[in-house]
């Protein structure tokens, strides 16, 4: 049992978190990896958000949603690009690699812009406030009867096209969710280890899906004339949606084992 305090405390430090990762990524000097780790406090952050929804205001979500989501999208496109480069670049043709070049270039720019216009905000600024659990959720294990409520969630099958980009993205930001709250607020329950590891196996395979989408989508939107490119992200398309489709079955089949215990 996590008291209203302790969780309150739990959430303004990741709040602290998303900040110094932006100080890092700015010293960084944005690189990949600053990038990738600011992007990263901020998912854990938005994934306290939605675990602990039910004990927030909704005018706190809502503001504290809006201004997490605005700084993550800051980065978003800077991100897949670096992620197509660096998973098909030795795929690609000179002019693939200069165009990519040229894309990022001003992206970066209005990063550093944006940031600028921010006024040197700070994520520590922003209050939360927990409604307290009833006490008959006090009483029980309440974490673990949410994380049920989203493990349910997670296993519903209603979309039967699990070839479909939305699909497959929304399981796989669930299942990242997931794998946040476990490590953040359940650490220490060996209930959940293998849970988490089908997660996270299924999480990176659905990613491989959705960014093998988002390369399609990028390569047609910005006219890419690279035949071989296209021809092997299509091939990965495939394979990927299938090897993606098996461990989910596989993840859900290791929950619902969880659950009927």
């Amino acid at each position: 049992m996590v008291e209203d305090r302790k969780v309150t405390m739990i959430m303004e430090k990741h709040l602290e978190a998303i900040d110094l990762a932006l100080n890092s990524m700015v010293s960084a000097q944005y690189d990949h990896e600053s990038i990738h780790m600011f992007r990263e406090s901020i998912r854990q952050f938005r994934a306290l958000m939605y675990f602990f929804m039910p004990n927030i205001r909704p005018s706190d979500y809502r503001k504290i949603e809006q201004i997490s989501k605005k700084y993550f999208m800051m980065t978003s496109l800077i991100r897949e690009i670096d992620v197509f480069e660096i998973g098909y670049k030795e795929n690609m043709n000179e002019a693939a690699l200069e165009k990519l070049k040229e894309i990022k270039e001003p992206l970066m720019i209005n990063l550093i812009n944006d940031l600028n216009e921010t006024n040197a905000f700070k994520f520590q600024q922003l209050k939360i406030v927990i409604k307290p659990f009833q006490e008959s959720e006090k009483k029980g294990n309440c974490l673990m009867k949410r994380q049920c409520d989203l493990l349910r969630v997670f296993i519903n099958r209603e979309e039967e096209q699990f070839g479909e980009e939305k699909y497959i993205h929304a399981k796989r930001m669930l299942a990242k969710k997931l794998i946040y709250i476990h490590n953040i607020l359940l650490p220490n329950d060996p209930k959940l280890e293998m849970i988490n590891k089908e997660l996270d196996l299924f999480q990176i395979m659905a990613k491989q899906v959705h960014d093998a989408c988002v390369n399609l989508r990028f390569i047609g939107h910005y006219q890419f004339d690279d035949q071989e490119l296209v021809t092997k992200i299509v091939h990965d398309h495939a394979l990927f949606t299938a090897q993606a489709a098996d461990q989910y079955n596989t993840t859900c089949n290791v929950i619902e084992q969880f659950l009927e215990k």
